[in-house]
């Protein structure tokens, strides 16, 4: 057994179903749980505005202070750290005399730079980095053909894992976190300490959703409760997105496999499937899709390699669509009211991407930048995903 693991949260802020910190619990004698702010989250695009937005980077001050409070419920603590955390994460390692650092998986470019690295870094003081898969419902190995093979188009890839879905177990959530006697816990910062005037925020945020894991399973349980045991179909096509239970599932503040065990067992009774179920299905294959291209998937060609396609970069142009200020009056309102909740719905997401790439002929990958920004419920694969769907440069 360890004697002491590094914990690092990530895009995982719960402690329900957590398989990395069960399985750093169950390893060591001492863990050390600590989630570290990276200003890089928070700078300027090329266009101006934050790659996280004010009203996103609110909701993830508001998971990480949950979670703080949950992980002291269980006796430890959350240390809070501001910087690179490939160079924090590492140098924390090494004060701790840490045997193992533990941390859940991600896909993205940016984010497994960063965890080559720490991997890097971590050698130098001999202590080794155990990586978990973790954001999916299936494991890689539980796949009826390798993501290499990935089928091109969910329908295809929807047919395969038909007849064999293999969902991953549940894991108990801890029971006692134990820390090292000596630490310094660290302050959970503002927005003035991201660099972020507060007064980005809009003043009318009445509809924005909090962050962290209670909301998140109250959240599933009231959509079980009126939806799913009454076998009633949720008015729109995309109950994950439109219930907002993607806000806290692009967190970590509850697992998507989770999600699908609690609304597969409250439906065991019913005929149709759940919409939801579908809906995580395809958050799936994009999440598997971004694994096997990478940052084809954020290029203007596209996943497809899409070379012909010419799209322009007009800037002006651009800004009318990010201030509603088009020939839309419906475009400019859903701009305006993604500007001020951080949410539209899945189908005003369509109709203000198509309105980007079909009328106006922009840049798709502008468009995609923008809803990163303001978007609660961002994830890479979902998002740039989808975009490319749109712009006819990705999957089916």
């Amino acid at each position: 057994m360890a004697r002491r693991i590094i914990y690092w949260f990530r895009n995982d802020l719960r402690l329900k179903d957590n398989q990395a910190l069960f399985s750093a619990v169950a390893a060591a004698d001492e863990i050390l749980p600590v989630y570290v702010f990276d200003a890089r989250q928070f700078e300027k695009t090329k266009l101006g505005f934050r790659r996280t937005g004010a009203l996103r980077g609110r909701f993830l001050i508001e998971a990480v202070s949950e979670l703080r409070e949950n992980i002291r419920q269980k006796g430890g603590d959350l240390l809070i750290r501001s910087g690179t955390p490939e160079t924090i994460i590492a140098k924390l390692a090494e004060d701790f005399n840490a045997d193992y650092v533990y941390t859940s998986k991600e896909i993205a470019p940016q984010e497994t730079r960063i965890e080559s690295s720490l991997s890097k870094n971590l050698k130098t003081a001999n202590v080794d980095i155990k990586l978990f898969w973790m954001d999916t419902m299936i494991n890689a190995f539980d796949l009826p053909f390798p993501v290499s093979k990935l089928p091109s188009g969910f329908p295809d890839f929807e047919r395969l894992l038909s007849n064999d879905l293999k969902i991953k177990d549940q894991f108990p959530t801890p029971e006692k976190i134990t820390l090292p006697v000596d630490f310094e816990a660290g302050a959970i910062p503002g927005l003035p300490e991201l660099g972020i005037d507060p007064n980005e925020i809009p003043a009318e945020t009445a509809h924005v959703s909090p962050g962290g894991e209670t909301l998140a399973l109250a959240g599933l349980k009231e959509y079980v409760e009126q939806y799913v045991k009454k076998d009633i179909a949720y008015p729109s096509a995309e109950p994950l997105t439109d219930t907002r239970l993607s806000d806290w599932l692009s967190l970590g503040c509850i697992s998507a496999s989770y999600i699908y065990r609690s609304v597969k067992t409250a439906q065991s009774h019913a005929v149709t499937e759940d919409a939801i179920i579908t809906n995580l299905l395809k958050r799936e294959f994009l999440h598997w899709t971004l694994l096997r291209y990478g940052p084809r998937m954020f290029k203007p060609s596209g996943v497809r390699h899409h070379f012909d396609r010419r799209w322009k970069n007009d800037n002006a142009l651009f800004e009318k669509w990010t201030n509603g200020e088009t020939e839309s009056g419906a475009i400019n309102a859903i701009i305006r009211k993604l500007t001020t909740t951080g949410f539209i719905t899945a189908s005003e997401r369509e109709v203000a991407a198509k309105y980007l790439v079909d009328d106006l002929d922009i840049n798709w990958t502008w468009g995609a930048m923008y809803f990163e920004s303001l978007l609660l419920d961002y994830e890479a694969s979902v998002n740039w995903g989808r975009w490319n769907t749109i712009a006819g440069v990705g999957e089916d």
